[in-house]
């Protein structure tokens, strides 16, 4: 037992080492659900991991308690399309055994460029994978089908995802659907699944920290700095010694201290696509951010019987709580609470960073 928790807590202190001092995530902080969001030219690492308590069917199956991980890295390449590639594996806790089980490439494409009702989104993945992955990116289908299996399992799960996602956000208050279906590519057998998600964001710390920092800087003065050089700065107008371009108030433009910008004072050089004139969120507005939230996602079946059966299928409630160390770094958690005999028990952290 000492073993199975020293190897816990590296992994987590290892995850956290990594990611620390460098991050903060582009969504709203789901672990099942997608927004609509997308951000143009900013990358995004995650690190994921869950610990299982598995549910009374996995356990006459011979399951004990087990680590998932996974590994994430997104792009925003358009202010509409985002792609990304993940690897996953899993540790079982009782022979501390690992395997890896394969991996995933997403894309996720919103349909409409500028802000529309329900802003709806097109997910499309791709996922080569052992039969034994255990790493909770969806839940869909049965654990214990309504009929009898008659296919041996293959050795590999080679799987086209597809989602509807339809996102709202009502203030602060992001809403959130996704209708999943997951087609196995070798027979056409496809299981359904759902994910609601509901996440408050306080947007405020950023502004106000902004405002402190000018002041301090300026002594209550209005800052002007150069666009192309951030590092340059100064309390009256003018123009850049390095560059000889008009210097700008930092309460215009890309540094508008409404959105909570500070590249200029904390981050020079920044490249974000805020500060290039790309539009999109600032990072900066995003430090000491807190998120609360819930999620509700499960299995409806499958194309052999769709239907709504508690008792054979996973449905899951999960409180998220979510909060921005700096404008880059965050980490989240959530404890995913098994609604039905089917389903397990599950204790899941992100860490992240963007850059």
């Amino acid at each position: 037992m000492q073993k199975i928790w020293v190897h816990i807590v590296l992994s987590l202190a290892l995850s956290a080492g990594f990611l620390y001092g460098r991050a903060w995530a582009g969504n709203n902080g789901y672990f099942t659900t997608y927004n609509s969001e997308v951000e143009r030219g900013e990358f995004e690492l995650m690190f994921m991991t869950d610990l299982t308590s598995p549910s009374e069917f996995r356990q006459e199956e011979g399951f004990g308690d087990y680590l998932s991980h996974m590994i994430e890295l997104e792009y925003g390449a358009t202010d509409q399309w985002a792609t990304e590639f993940m690897v996953e594996w899993f540790e079982d806790l009782h022979t501390v055994d690992a395997e890896f089980t394969g991996f995933r490439w997403e894309n996720r494409y919103r349909l409409f460029k500028q802000q529309v009702p329900l802003n709806p989104m097109v997910y499309v993945e791709y996922e080569d994978l052992a039969p034994e992955t255990r790493y909770k990116m969806e839940v869909s289908g049965w654990v214990r089908p309504p009929y009898e299996e008659g296919e041996e399992e293959p050795d590999r799960e080679r799987i086209l995802e597809t989602r509807l996602v339809l996102s709202e956000d009502l203030g602060p208050i992001n809403l959130a659907f996704n209708w999943i279906n997951e087609t196995d590519l070798a027979n056409g057998h496809t299981p359904f699944g759902y994910s609601l998600g509901l996440m408050w964001m306080s947007h405020g710390e950023g502004t106000s920290r902004a405002s402190e920092n000018r002041s301090a800087m300026s002594g209550g003065a209005e800052v002007y700095s150069c666009p192309m050089h951030p590092e340059v700065s100064q309390t009256e107008p003018g123009s850049c010694p390095k560059c000889g371009m008009v210097l700008v108030a930092m309460g215009e433009g890309r540094w508008a201290m409404e959105d909570g910008c500070r590249c200029s004072l904390e981050m020079p050089g920044c490249g974000c696509s805020h500060c290039r004139g790309r539009g999109g969120k600032c990072p900066c507005a995003h430090s000491g951010m807190v998120g609360l939230g819930i999620e509700l996602y499960g299995g409806l079946g499958d194309s052999k019987a769709f239907d709504l059966r508690p008792s054979r299928q996973e449905h899951y409630l999960g409180p998220i709580l979510m909060y921005h160390l700096s404008s880059r770094w965050m980490s989240h958690a959530q404890l995913a609470i098994g609604l039905t005999k089917a389903s397990d028990n599950v204790v899941r952290l992100n860490f992240g960073y963007e850059f």
